[in-house]
């Protein structure tokens, strides 16, 4: 029987529970019972592979790219992690995880390119290409372009189950390794189905390298085209002050002694000097004109005609934006400010987007302002290429009358030479012409070097390597469910929910066992008490 009171004694509360002590036993034993059972037969198993990488930075050498100088782990770093969960790292290795004849294949092209790596004459490059050449494949790309387009829902779950973590934390830049943790689903039916996980993080690694390698070529192979095509370039010039400077030396082989010593004294003119120095910022235009001609010519080549028509943007598809964008190096555009601010606006919008989508439906006002948000900025970024390639145009212009003017300076200075100045003039100007020459030939082919030997050190990973391969799960400790935190937890619930309902079903019961409830419920002194007997309080005479 309820009472009026906010509170029970010890003993209305042990009364209570002895009371109803069947009915919470029943209610903890199915909770608990039955939270046992569904780990044990009904709920879906996950289990968890982890694999180890460790990296180093490599030193980079690309003439046409430049580091950030204080932060340059850090970026590292977080570009790697950006390549392992993008999503064609991870619809490869989906594909693979869930294809054992695939994956089985991959293998043998995983334990060539593994035993290629212990040769010391250059196959790793043949068994990386062959890797390649299998993931781009008939057998591959198709899946992965239908995961990628059809099945959007399992890939976001897969997604979602990998984590990469790195033991700085937030300070990323303080490490040199991170942990890839791939928690797979398995079928109970299946006994060998919790393998599954250990081939999604072994592929995971592995395709995570044969992107990284993927994306190095991509960056690195323009380059060393771009620096050899501005040393021929320039070659042309070089030679003509090579052969001018000889034949002056080969006519005047009698005077050059003289010369040399009147050169070394400073014995020059005012006009000579002028001269001097027009040669030299001739010298430097003619090897920015060389670079700014290649350069034009490279996204003459990359970029869609349609780019450069009026209007011819604004009509393009995301689709046409987003290959036009992905076929320019952003490598050649560093000096461009625009482009990088927009290129940095245009990352902060798709994290946000990404963000988005993970809270978010597809239809939402947010997503969809972001994604016009996110087509808008490529859009202003290849614009700003169109622009900066026309720019160009107008620079070479610009460039070359500078060119044409100093060849008119050149000539009206000559002019006022005398007969030994004139020849001491024009030997300093021959030998200052082929010294300028062979020092901007010398550091451009240095460039050039520094491109090959970075385009070299991207065609295998020796910077980046697998730490520790990955683990193959226990198959009788899955991740998911975990039986005994379960079956505790639900104990505990179905232990305080049995009591709860046996408060409540003593609240609604108005049966009064004595005479102090019966004074509370009456409000009125009770005298005592008359026990029944049958029907009727008074037994008759």
């Amino acid at each position: 029987m309820s009472t009026a009171y906010g509170t029970r004694s010890l003993r209305e509360i042990l009364r209570i529970l002895f009371e109803h002590w069947g009915k919470i036993l029943v209610i903890f034993i199915v909770g608990a019972g039955g939270t046992w059972y569904g780990c044990q037969h009904w709920f879906p198993l996950k289990y968890r592979s982890q694999v180890s990488l460790v990296y180093k930075r490599p030193m980079n050498k690309n003439p046409l790219s430049l580091d950030s100088p204080e932060r340059t782990l850090e970026v590292f770093v977080k570009a790697q992690q950006q390549i392992v969960m993008s999503d064609l790292v991870l619809a490869r290795t989906k594909v693979l995880a869930e294809n054992p004849r695939l994956y089985e294949q991959w293998e043998m092209h995983r334990r060539a390119w593994r035993e290629a790596e212990k040769q010391p004459d250059g196959k790793v490059v043949e068994a990386l290409r062959g890797a390649m050449v299998f993931l781009n494949g008939e057998k591959v790309q198709p899946k992965v372009d239908k995961l990628l387009q059809e099945d959007q829902a399992a890939f976001i779950d897969f997604q979602k189950a990998v984590k990469l973590e790195t033991p700085g934390g937030e300070q990323v830049g303080m490490t040199e390794t991170f942990t890839i943790k791939v928690d797979y689903p398995a079928d109970r039916d299946d006994p060998a189905s919790f393998q599954n996980a250990y081939r999604a993080a072994s592929a995971l690694a592995d395709m995570y390298l044969v992107r990284y390698q993927e994306l190095q070529q991509a960056l690195n192979e323009p380059a060393e085209r771009l620096m050899t095509e501005v040393v021929a370039s320039y070659d042309k010039e070089y030679k003509a002050r090579e052969q001018a400077y000889h034949d002056f030396i080969q006519e005047n082989a009698a005077d050059v002694g003289v010369l040399e010593q009147l050169l070394r004294s400073g014995t020059e003119h005012g006009v000579q000097v002028l001269y001097t120095k027009i040669r030299e910022s001739d010298a430097g235009l003619s090897v920015d004109l060389a670079r700014e001609r290649s350069l034009l010519q490279v996204f003459k080549e990359k970029l869609p005609a349609a780019c450069f028509e009026p209007g011819g943007i604004e009509k393009m598809t995301d689709e046409q934006i987003e290959a036009a964008m992905a076929a320019v190096p952003a490598s050649l555009l560093y000096d461009n400010v625009l482009f990088v601010e927009t290129a940095k606006n245009l990352t902060m919008l798709m994290a946000r987007l990404a963000k988005a989508e993970g809270q978010f439906t597809e239809d939402s006002r947010d997503v969809r302002y972001l994604k016009y948000q996110v087509s808008s900025t490529k859009r202003h970024a290849l614009a700003g290429i169109v622009a900066y390639s026309k720019g160009l145009e107008s620079s070479i212009q610009a460039r070359e009358a500078q060119k044409k003017l100093n060849e008119g300076l050149v000539k009206e200075v000559a002019q006022e030479r005398a007969e030994v100045q004139a020849k001491l003039a024009e030997y300093a100007r021959l030998k200052n012409e082929f010294e300028v020459a062979q020092k901007h030939r010398e550091r451009l082919e240095q460039e050039r070097v520094y491109a090959m030997a970075t385009r070299l050190l991207s065609r295998e990973p020796v910077n980046i390597s697998i730490l520790d391969e990955a683990s193959m799960p226990d198959p009788d400790k899955p991740i998911s469910p975990q039986t005994m935190i379960y079956t505790i937890v639900a104990g505990l619930v179905s232990l305080l929910l049995g009591i709860a309902l046996a408060f409540l079903a003593d609240h609604f019961d108005h049966t009064v066992r004595s005479t102090v409830e019966a004074e509370r419920y009456l409000g009125v002194p009770v005298l005592g008490t008359v026990k029944k007997r049958g029907r009727r309080l008074v037994v008759p005479a």
